[in-house]
């Protein structure tokens, strides 16, 4: 038993650990966003389901000596995918759909080892069983290393450890694991069959109490709603509060701290308490939806909505194990949990963004919650309260479908919503008739841009591009004649208010749906004397691809959300983008992070590459920070101009961190 548990934990560990690594290395060759996170999340849910039908399959199909013959053999023929190296190939064309590229990427470089220790957990569990062992604290033991990798990995593995020595180290566990099945296997093939254990003992209960006896399909529905809700939570947290890439642990976390309470066995399930909780826990968040006073407030959202998600996700976990059944039927009940894990995951994560027009996908997460509260009613003694927990269940319900409402109402005033797979672009306009009409792009809730419409305005640079900004005075200071200018990141496109007729502005931006509402909603490109070239895709991806360009500015701009994408600020970056600027030419990259120190961290890449280094802040009439510019260049001459001089304020220098690299990032130390 102590080494199926040791077995089970370095599994369990292994394979939560990858997730992170894995994902640290894939995303930003996928943009670099919060969506890309989610299809990976996606993914393993399903290569999960994977591996649970296998061990389901094996476990009815085949002998103990064959399941071990062919599980030991799989499992050293994965060892062949070692060391875990993704293919760069697989990186996205311009203009193609990233999810299936993103999937298959997945699916080759870790997808078999995946779904062997996915199917580790179950098939041991069984054979102890066979053996007449009672493993279901195994489940919970599995579901804590699970619980300790994730924790592990921002804190422990990333600040200290590179991505090469991270995918070694991981070679180097899954090795070992392998050891450990091929010797389990054998062992536990030997063992002769004991008869099955009891079915646990049923709570006491009056005699008029009926028993309640679990299925699939219940099975199903109460592993679907949390990991709907866990998608739903982790997207609304990194859209709409803060987007974060450190914000995609805290709920993962959550979710499988619920695991590991419950079956570990030594909590009582008291359903009513926890079905009032789980009730409360929906009305509480979407409350806090509608709740103006709540926007980009980080702390009380994380606070009201991890513990949303962790009191939910317990009730409905709470009644996995209320009507789990017989260990001799442990396959078909993890393959249960694994197939509404992946059902809600697919929804939320693949079949929300194209189906829905706007991001409806919480409160509709929160409705199912609020369905099962009041379906899990009906198992309640006295009928009393089952009609109160009945009562629960509606009004949570309700309140999930007024947050709804109150989404579509705040939309109908909105010019146009644009939703796919980068996500949801929001324009509204206001003042309309008036010299101070407006309209604004919005990428979840972070504005992108704005443009004044009189006709008389409509060509004047505002924002976080005003010709105050430190990209204003760069470009103002360029020397006179035709320039050429690259901006990574379109936005409204609110940079070219600047351009001149001879000049040429060439942009970068992977969202097509950027595109069309730029072209369409804004007069930024229409409206400019200068030549306007549009390139779709990855920007560094393309800028690895092109030709040099001889740019006498580059601006790098690419907000999702408030998110910088961390693969657009290492040093493998500053190379790409040196290689396009002239030598007397400007690099600028906006700065301005309401989460993340940023200028620090520019500062150690431009002294390893020799390169001078301002930072450049625009201030309103009330002295608030508008927009933050740091602008790099080979010489000091092209930052020499006096307005831009007076505009420059002093970088918090920290010259004890580490430079980013693709290979390195920590983001614990650049944290504000």
């Amino acid at each position: 038993m102590a080494l199926a548990a040791v077995a089970v934990f370095l599994g369990a560990f292994l394979l939560f650990l990858v997730q992170p690594l894995i994902g640290r290395i894939v995303v930003p060759w996928f943009g670099g966003g919060a969506p890309v996170w989610t299809a990976s999340l996606v993914f393993f849910q399903v290569a999960l389901l994977a591996g649970y039908a296998y061990a389901a399959f094996v476990g009815r199909r085949l002998s103990p000596r064959a399941q071990a013959v062919a599980h030991v053999a799989l499992v050293a023929a994965s060892l062949l995918a070692l060391p875990l190296t993704p293919d760069p190939g697989w990186k996205p064309d311009e203009g193609a759909s990233p999810v299936p590229r993103l999937l298959a990427l997945m699916a080759l470089s870790v997808g078999g080892p995946y779904m062997l220790l996915a199917a580790g957990g179950p098939l041991l569990q069984a054979w102890l069983a066979r053996a007449g062992h009672t493993p279901w604290r195994l489940f919970a033991l599995s579901n804590l290393a699970s619980l300790a990798a994730l924790v592990a990995y921002p804190f422990v593995v990333e600040p200290w450890l590179t991505i090469t020595t991270q995918r070694w180290l991981w070679s180097g566990g899954y090795a070992l694991y392998a050891a450990l099945i091929a010797a389990l296997a054998w062992r536990m093939s030997t063992v002769p069959a004991a008869a099955e254990a009891p079915a646990a003992a049923e709570p006491t209960a009056a005699p008029e109490e009926p028993v309640e006896r679990g299925g699939p399909a219940l099975w199903i529905l109460l592993a679907a709603v949390p990991s709907a809700l866990l998608l739903a939570v982790t997207e609304y947290l990194t859209r709409d509060v803060a987007p974060m890439p450190l914000l995609w642990i805290p709920p993962l976390a959550l979710y499988l701290a619920t695991f590991v309470i419950w079956f570990d066995g030594n909590l009582p399930y008291h359903r009513p308490s926890w079905l009032a909780a789980a009730a409360l826990a929906v009305v509480a968040m979407a409350m806090a939806m509608t709740t103006p006073a709540l926007a980009f407030k980080l702390v009380p959202n994380l606070l009201v909505f991890g513990v949303g998600l962790f009191l939910v996700t317990l009730f409905c976990h709470g009644e996995l194990v209320a009507v789990r059944p017989a260990p001799s039927r442990l396959g078909g009940y993890y393959l249960c949990i694994a197939v509404g894990g992946a059902i809600g995951g697919v929804a939320v994560g693949l079949a929300f963004p194209v189906i829905l027009s706007n991001t409806y996908d919480l409160e509709i997460a929160l409705g199912a919650a609020g369905v099962v509260v009041a379906v899990r009613a009906a198992a309640l003694w006295p009928r009393w309260l089952a009609l109160g927990g009945y009562a629960a269940g509606v009004a949570a319900l309700a309140m999930a479908g007024w947050a709804g409402w109150y989404r579509y109402d705040a939309s109908r005033t909105e010019v146009s919503v644009t939703r796919n797979f980068y996500g949801t672009l929001h324009v509204m306009e206001g003042n309309k008739g008036e010299r101070e009409h407006y309209v604004q792009l919005a990428h979840g809730g972070i504005v992108h841009g704005f443009q004044m419409m009189a006709p008389d305005r409509r060509r004047t640079a505002v924002g976080y591009y005003r010709s105050t900004s430190g990209v204003g005075l760069a470009l103002r200071a360029l020397p006179d004649g035709p320039r050429k200018v690259g901006i990574v990141g379109l936005g409204t496109g609110g940079i070219a208010a600047h351009s001149r007729a001879g000049d040429v502005y060439r942009f970068y931006d992977i969202d097509p749906g950027v595109v069309a509402v730029a072209r369409k909603h804004f007069t930024y490109l229409s409206d400019s004397p200068a030549r306007i070239d549009i390139v779709l895709g990855d920007a560094r991806l393309r800028l690895e691809r092109e030709a040099p360009q001889a740019y006498d500015l580059l601006a790098v701009d690419a907000f999702t959300g408030d998110a910088i994408p961390l693969h657009l600020l290492t040093l493998e970056a500053i190379d790409v983008y040196l290689r396009h600027v002239k030598p007397d030419g400007v690099l600028a990259i906006h700065v301005s992070n309401k989460f993340l120190r940023l200028p620090p961290v520019l500062e150690i890449a431009a002294r390893a590459r020799g390169l001078r280094i301002v930072l450049s802040r625009d201030t309103d009439d009330q002295n608030a920070v508008v927009s933050d510019w740091v602008l790099m260049a080979r010489d000091g001459a092209p930052l020499g101009s006096e307005a831009l001089k007076r505009s420059l304020v002093e970088i918090d220098a920290r010259p004890e961190w580490r430079p980013w690299t693709d290979d390195y990032v920590d983001l614990l130390r650049a944290l504000k």
